[in-house]
């Protein structure tokens, strides 16, 4: 798994996807240094999200969601490469996922 860290300032921290690659569902696991609002999203490579795993007012600490490999309508999605983007204030940290089917 390759993570990036975009800006400076310590809000969240790198997404861990494990297992991955996946199959079936891979559990996301991420950590925020303050409560303030957080989204995790699931983008394909064209960069569209597919599934958004969180959005809302999220509180410090080491946290987990489940991405079931389905899109935002419960489809499954193709096999491939996705890329999880974690947003916390004006930070962002992006790990890819690779889904095989």
């Amino acid at each position: 798994m390759t993570t990036t860290r975009i800006a400076a300032a310590c809000l969240c921290a790198a997404v861990v996807g494990y297992p991955n690659p996946f199959n079936a569902s891979t559990t996301l696991r991420y950590r925020v240094a303050e409560t303030g609002l957080v989204t995790l999203c699931v983008y394909n490579l064209s960069g569209q999200c597919v599934r958004t795993l969180v959005e809302g007012r999220i509180p410090a600490g080491t946290h987990t969601v489940v991405w079931d490999g389905k899109d935002s309508a419960g489809r499954l999605v193709a096999s491939g490469v996705y890329l999880s983007r974690l947003r916390a204030g004006e930070e962002s940290v992006v790990a890819r996922l690779v889904l095989v089917r």
